[in-house]
């Protein structure tokens, strides 16, 4: 979960309560809009799949929901799914058999048929992307895998510790809350806090690699304050030297300046390991390229579909997208934060978007 905010789970939780929730979306042509998949649609059955399971494991679809005017039950968020995911199948079957152009021509005249369109009153969204960082590690401590990341503990003082003790005075050490050991400085400790979430390649004596997840377990509710703004206030970095290398770099090279970044950022997330992916809100495991955070003061529910327009790193995407995370820094009916996935090039991705573009919300007829 994206920052791993209880409070904005609270929130969400009563808000997609209400009788009817007003999103702030206008209606438009879908004639004035090109529908297309940069991707093809890889994965984003996997995504729909995930959220229809969701809905039927018990996400609460009671109540209505607006978009624009027009008032629907909340059950058409499923249904536009349902209908969504049927014709994205048509358009990959045709891709075998005619010219890529083709079938997105009919795929834009079957959602011109079949959905009706929105978009933020807002017509500019604002948008910017997470991904989950990789690690080697171990279930046991050693020379190389020494660093290690805790789960949520039971004791609701030790819960509220800071990173700072945490990290520094060790009040977390040997109460059998050690999920696992990585191979890691603590600038990718912080950077795996502030993603929520990633992977581990974990290792045993014998040369076995086992992956698994790290998932979100709980945090402290202490304030979070990110380094890049504690840098630039204390003069270590200006305000045009904050990208994540120029951060880790500064950060390894000045040991004596560490302790007091962790002491002004006390916020703390804590994981678990997981066979599946990262999870988001109703416990939906997140899909690389195809998830996204709202601020759920504006959406009621997961699962809103969503076609994204935005240039990264030099590069158009236009990419269908659903609402399956929520974030702390995610502000506003017209902010999207874009999961971009595992590794590297998802974290240069990630890194490189923090822009300006277009957002729309299908919904069936």
């Amino acid at each position: 979960m994206k920052l791993g905010l209880f409070a904005f789970v609270l929130a969400w939780n009563s808000l997609a309560c209400a009788t009817t929730f007003v999103t702030k979306t206008v209606e438009v042509k879908a004639s004035s809009v090109s529908f297309q998949d940069d991707l093809d649609f890889k994965l984003l059955d996997t995504a729909i799949q995930r959220q229809i399971d969701a809905y039927d494991s018990g996400v609460d679809l009671s109540g209505k929901v607006q978009f624009g005017s027009s008032i629907f039950p909340k059950t058409i968020l499923r249904d536009s799914l349902v209908l969504f995911q049927e014709v994205a199948r048509e358009t990959r079957e045709c891709f075998a058999e005619k010219q890529r152009g083709k079938c997105f021509e009919q795929f834009n005249r079957e959602i011109a048929d079949r959905f009706r369109v929105f978009r933020p009153t807002q017509d500019q969204s604002r948008f910017t992307a997470y991904y989950s960082p990789d690690f080697d590690g171990s279930l046991s401590p050693s020379d190389q895998y020494k660093l290690p990341l805790f789960s949520a503990p039971t004791d609701p003082t030790l819960l509220g510790s800071s990173s700072e003790q945490i990290i520094y005075d060790g009040v977390l050490n040997g109460k059998g809350l050690e999920c696992a050991y990585i191979d890691a400085d603590l600038f990718q400790l912080y950077s795996l806090q502030i993603e929520g979430g990633g992977r581990i390649h974990l290792h045993d004596t014998t040369g076995n690699i086992i992956t698994k997840h790290i998932s979100f377990d709980g945090k402290n509710a202490l304030p979070l304050r990110f380094f890049s703004k504690l840098m630039v206030q204390h003069g270590y970095l200006t305000a045009g030297q904050v990208s994540y290398d120029q951060q880790h770099q500064y950060f390894v090279a000045h040991p004596e300046v560490q302790r007091t970044l962790f002491s002004e950022n006390p916020s703390y997330v804590y994981f678990k390991l997981t066979d599946e992916e990262p999870l988001g809100i109703n416990s939906i495991p997140l899909t690389e390229n195809r998830s996204l955070a709202f601020d759920p003061k504006y959406f009621p529910v997961s699962g809103v579909l969503s076609l994204i327009q935005v240039n990264v790193g030099g590069k158009i995407i236009t990419r269908f997208m659903l609402g399956q995370d929520v974030g702390g820094a995610i502000k506003g009916p017209a902010r999207a934060d874009l999961y971009f996935g595992y590794g590297e090039e998802a974290r240069v991705a990630a890194e490189s978007l923090a822009s300006f573009g277009s957002q729309y919300f299908l919904i069936k007829k």
